[in-house]
């Protein structure tokens, strides 16, 4: 109490009267009800706090991208996955003023942060549509830009936060994998039925499958993917425990695209340390494989949902959301129904991946014939509790993989029209124009589901270029194992959802580039100082050669 009583009196005094109002203002918000006023209080403060400290910064950035979700709204001024990019962008920027002295501004570094975005500027002046397509089209892109430029700057000079922030969130996985055990135990998404802001978000959708902190199967897969890799590379104390309790949080999720992510990132790294493989370590993989097969397979009796009770319709959206319109929403969540899309959404369907304030009214001409009305889910039953046997029924089912091909299909054409659209592609947002006023007419979710293919029918030839050698050079200067296991997971799962408006699922890239600027000092133009080595007479030598003064 006395060392907290002593940092107290040695804040100055402007500071604490500041803060004092700041807390006296939050607390005059909630007695009056206004708990979204005083919610924003305590975050501005917070922010602020955050912003005077570049590895606060750090701390944030991973805190927001990977704990807040985006598809709960608690009153953001716009579309909540780009209302949180702006808060990222803000702290990022911020971080590299702040360094600016330290670091100046690395040519390499700005390069590499604006490639995309400016394949981006170049698509949307061959198309020309507007100013504002261009504008939302280059948001994202620039934000991860110098955001992943801020973490590898910061990760060079101080490898040891790094690490300690992506050890704490294997750790922090371990409480989310336990929240997902709840959530397909009792069949319900806690917070998020209540105040998601679309139906789709919430376990009316497909209580089978847990979505963690997400909000969506799909990405909370990506999340353990990501966890699984770390906790195995970086091996701290007790590393089984987060291994363990994220393979259950992988298969829970139900998400196909993280499996594949994760064997192929385990193939991996079992081609690179084959020469080390042993016994102990044979017997360890068993071991953790017959735990997360136990915990997968326990339900717990107290947690099984009341088959008696009425299972919730779809029109019933929660709090803030909009009614959904006729759509095939209610389609596995994997498929491509559930898949995120990189533009803001406005197709008429509501689609659980594609992060929207609200579902708009249909447009007036399209060529989408009309689909049937969404269909009530059955309540859920004893039988259905077998989380095994969910698991088992993701792999075969064929319907998400015939519904790719017939994207893959249409995004060809869309590609192919023209030797323009080949080299310069259509133009930022031109995907969220075709599924507006033309759409695909399969019964499912309005989204490319590929995020190479939305690059390309985008940005054009030169985009997916620059994207795909941003990968390659990245794994080629990253020398962490961690970081290309990361890559590697990365660079499979996208290939089956579209992942730019999904911040948790960035957030691995993210990840890795930290990781590997970590072990990498040259990964920027600048490396980091080395001292040298006086040789061992030197220091006794120093002093006689300088003589008496």
């Amino acid at each position: 109490m006395r060392v907290l009583a002593d940092r107290i009196r040695g804040v100055e005094r402007r500071v604490r009267y500041l803060g004092l109002g700041l807390v006296v203002l939050a607390a005059g918000f909630l007695l009056t009800g206004r708990w979204q006023l005083a919610l924003g209080v305590a975050v501005g403060a917070l922010l602020g706090w955050v912003l005077t400290e570049p590895v606060r910064i750090t701390w944030a950035v991973f805190v927001i991208a990977f704990a807040v979700p985006v598809t709960i709204d608690v009153g953001y001024p716009t579309n909540p996955s780009y209302a949180l990019l702006l808060v990222l962008f803000l702290l990022a920027a911020w971080g590299r003023v702040l360094r600016a002295e330290r670091d100046g501004w690395p040519p390499k570094a700005l390069a590499a942060a604006l490639v995309l975005p400016a394949c981006a500027v170049l698509a949307g002046l061959v198309h020309w549509h507007g100013v504002k397509p261009i504008a939302v089209g280059v948001a994202p892109l620039l934000c991860f830009g110098v955001l992943a430029w801020h973490l590898a700057e910061e990760a060079r000079h101080d490898r040891r936060t790094v690490r300690r922030i992506a050890e704490a969130l294997t750790w922090f996985s371990v409480a989310v994998a336990v929240f997902a055990k709840y959530q397909t135990a009792s069949r319900s998404w806690p917070i998020f039925d209540q105040f998601a802001y679309d139906w789709t978000y919430t376990s009316a959708f497909d209580a089978t499958r847990a979505v963690g902190l997400s909000g969506h199967p799909i990405i909370y897969g990506t999340f353990t993917m990501a966890m699984v890799l770390v906790a195995l590379t970086l091996r701290g104390r007790f590393w089984y425990v987060p291994v363990t309790a994220n393979l259950v949080g992988l298969v829970l999720s139900g998400t196909r695209s993280a499996w594949v992510g994760t064997l192929l990132a385990l193939g991996f790294w079992l081609f690179l340390q084959w020469r080390k493989v042993s016994w102990r370590g044979l017997g360890t993989a068993a071991a953790i494989a017959v735990v997360t097969w136990t915990l997968v397979a326990v339900s717990l009796p107290a947690l099984r949902p009341d088959t008696t009770a009425a299972a919730p319709t779809p029109g019933a959206a929660p709090p803030g959301a909009a009614a959904p319109a006729a759509s095939s929403a209610a389609a596995a969540p994997e498929s491509p129904a559930a898949t995120p899309s990189p533009a803001t959404p406005s197709p008429a369907t509501p689609s659980p991946a594609t992060p929207s304030p609200a579902a708009p009214a249909p447009p007036a001409a399209s060529s989408v014939a009309p689909e049937p009305s969404t269909p009530t889910p059955a309540a859920p039953t004893a039988s259905t509790v077998d989380s095994v046997d969910v698991a088992g029924s993701r792999i075969s089912d064929p319907a998400s993989a015939d519904a790719r091909f017939t994207r893959m299909s249409v995004v060809w054409d869309g590609i192919t029209s023209d030797w323009s659209t080949v080299v310069f592609g259509n133009g930022p947002e031109a995907n969220v124009r075709f599924l507006e006023n033309v759409g695909i007419g399969d019964g499912q979710a309005q989204v490319f589901d590929n995020t190479y293919l939305t690059f390309w029918y985008n940005f054009g030839l030169i985009g997916l270029a620059c994207l795909l050698a941003l990968l390659v050079l990245l794994y080629r200067h990253l020398r962490s194992l961690p970081a290309r296991l990361l890559l590697v997971g990365f660079a499979a799962q996208i290939f089956f959802f579209d992942v730019w408006l999904w911040l948790g699922a960035v957030a691995v890239l993210l990840l890795a580039v930290a990781l590997g600027a970590a072990d990498n000092p040259s990964l920027s133009a600048r490396a980091l100082p080395v001292p040298r080595r006086r040789q061992p007479g030197a220091e006794a030598a120093a002093p006689a050669a300088a003589g008496p003064r």
